[in-house]
């Protein structure tokens, strides 16, 4: 299961090891110290030959619609330096994934995303991978929010505004979803929704009922 810096939480990666999943939990300020340990670490051994030499380093290069994309993924399972590490259930390995984009005009990005899994026996490819699936899904869902919910229009910025409107889209994005009655995309049962209050009863009743 990958999930974003905002489920990364201890409870969260009990709950996952306890009905016999493995996790993969971004890392962002909202774990800071856990977060900067292992920013510190792995920025620090990037540049190892024997690291880049190993199963726990892969490398891609993608040329596409004008631009060159680059994917660094390095994980570790050395982790005994890890301050609390017994606080995450099942702790693995720690990991990274460096991503940098240069477009035609010769602009230059660059991210890096930090994790920590639970996963035993992969490699940096095959994480790579996983990571990837979820940023596609990641993606393709806030694009609908965006084009249905109009969520990049938001402006709900304090405190925990943002991340709780997310949630309650998400939510009604799978409400809406799960209606297979009516054959017409997710904006379309929206504003069916407002045209025909039967509809919105049935919608509701069936969300409750499942």
């Amino acid at each position: 299961m990958t999930i974003d810096a905002m489920g990364t939480q201890t409870e969260i990666a009990g709950t996952v090891r306890e009905n016999g999943g493995d996790y993969i939990l971004a890392l962002k300020e909202n774990q800071k110290t856990l977060y900067n340990d292992v920013k510190l670490y792995l920025d620090d051994v990037h540049h190892e030959k024997k690291l880049l030499e190993s199963e726990n380093y892969c490398k891609t290069i993608e040329k596409g619609h004008g631009r060159i994309e680059t994917r660094e993924c390095i994980i570790s399972e050395e982790i005994s330096w890890l301050h609390n590490k017994s606080a995450w259930k099942d702790l693995h390995g720690v990991g990274v994934i460096f991503y940098c984009t240069i477009e035609k005009n010769g602009v230059i990005s660059k991210q890096s995303h930090y994790f920590i899994y639970s996963c035993i026996g992969l490699n940096a490819k095959q994480i790579m991978k996983y990571k990837r699936n979820h940023w596609t899904i990641e993606n393709n869902l806030h694009w609908v929010l965006d084009m249905a919910f109009r969520e990049d229009e938001s402006r709900a910025r304090k405190d925990n505004s943002a991340e709780n409107f997310n949630v309650i889209r998400q939510i009604a994005f799978n409400i809406l979803k799960s209606e297979k009655t009516f054959k017409g995309g997710i904006t379309d049962k929206q504003f069916k929704c407002l045209l025909d209050s039967s509809y919105l009863d049935l919608i509701l009743a069936n969300w409750i009922c499942s």
